[in-house]
């Protein structure tokens, strides 16, 4: 239930802001929800034989820790924060979609990383499809995790595993050099590669929804927005390797097989990857996009976001800005844009 200071009235006001969020309404203000500043540091890696795992080592299914996984151990945290939605979270990285087409996973105290199984493209469409992704022992532990997170979650909505998307797939099984030099060289391979990791993509995530409680009727997904029924998180950060005509030439009917299977989506790009956002608005299902402002890089390009953020807008999507924002550029963000379909989910320094 909501805590005594968030009423159910409270709470059901709230999730009408965000369905206008998704059908862009008339609204006085975006939905903002501000985190403590990020710290990136250090975090050891449980399996499930009590290793603590700090430098890179082979992950295999069997080496889940799946009550730490799902948070069975963590106390519970506020449901809201600002005008976001925390949903039960997942407290370490893993890399679901490439260890379900046959990447080995390795984990660290710094991340989880997936590497190449060395083959060539000329298998990949073989090798790669939804009935070997569906008898893995990968999704088999996935499936443990969504149960026990559904028991644990209590009142509170169950997120979506992390699961990349169709070319981040492709790069991790090929390797990126492959991808880059196979996207100009072999075409016909590329695609039909594609159109399997498209597939095994989708059987998941619907999977995944299977799994997950419904709340409220909807989801709250990666970025703490609710929307009103069922929604895929998705990604295409290795679009950022080729220009925008390369990408809408090779990729992005299969990112739309994608996005066409799901009623509410976000896809997530970086601020290295805005280029690609006029391939992206031909793709009729898409409803929001989520952008990584990428502080911590160095780079900072304000007029260049707000220049993308407008054209997300004038198409009629919804924009999730996500990363560290000072209050000040958190308001000049607010007053160069419409609230309407707005959201931020940020951190500051000070």
């Amino acid at each position: 239930m909501p805590s005594m200071k968030t009423t159910l009235q409270d709470l059901d006001k709230l999730l009408q802001r965000h369905c206008d969020f998704w059908t862009r309404a008339r609204v006085k203000a975006p939905l903002i929800g501000r985190i403590p500043t990020r710290a990136w540091k250090e975090r050891p890696y449980p399996l499930a034989d009590g290793r603590i795992i700090h430098d890179p080592t082979k992950l295999e299914p069997k080496d889940i820790d799946v009550e730490r996984m799902a948070g069975a151990h963590l106390p519970q945290e506020p449901l809201l924060f600002g005008d976001l939605i925390r949903p039960l979270n997942y407290p370490y990285p893993a890399a679901w979609m490439e260890a379900l087409i046959g990447c080995p996973v390795y984990v660290s105290a710094f991340g989880c990383v997936a590497k190449s199984p060395g083959a060539p493209l000329a298998e990949a469409a073989q090798r790669v499809n939804v009935g070997s992704a569906l008898r893995s022992e990968w999704l088999a532990v996935m499936e443990r995790i969504l149960r026990r997170a559904g028991e644990v979650a209590g009142d509170r909505p169950v997120r979506p595993l992390h699961m990349r998307g169709v070319i981040d797939m492709m790069a991790a099984w090929l390797g990126e050099e492959q991808l880059c030099t196979a996207a100009i060289e072999e075409p016909e391979r590329m695609h039909a590669f594609a159109a399997r990791c498209a597939e095994v993509r989708v059987a998941v995530a619907k999977r995944d929804l299977e799994l997950r409680p419904l709340w409220r009727g909807g989801r709250v997904g990666i970025y703490c927005v609710y929307a009103p029924g069922d929604m895929a998180d998705y990604q295409v950060d290795a679009s950022s390797l080729f220009s925008a005509a390369t990408y809408a030439e090779r990729f992005i009917e299969h990112d739309r097989a994608v996005l066409d299977a799901f009623r509410y989506s976000v896809t997530h790009l970086h601020a290295c990857g805005l280029h690609i956002i006029d391939a992206l608005l031909k793709i009729e299902s898409l409803r929001a996009v989520q952008i990584n402002l990428d502080r911590e890089t160095g780079v900072w390009d304000r007029d260049r976001m707000l220049h993308y953020c407008r054209k997300l807008q004038a198409a009629g999507r919804g924009i999730i800005l996500n990363g560290e924002l000072s209050e000040a550029e958190l308001e000049e963000f607010r007053a160069a844009l419409k609230p309407e379909g707005l959201a931020f989910y940020y951190w500051n320094p000070a």
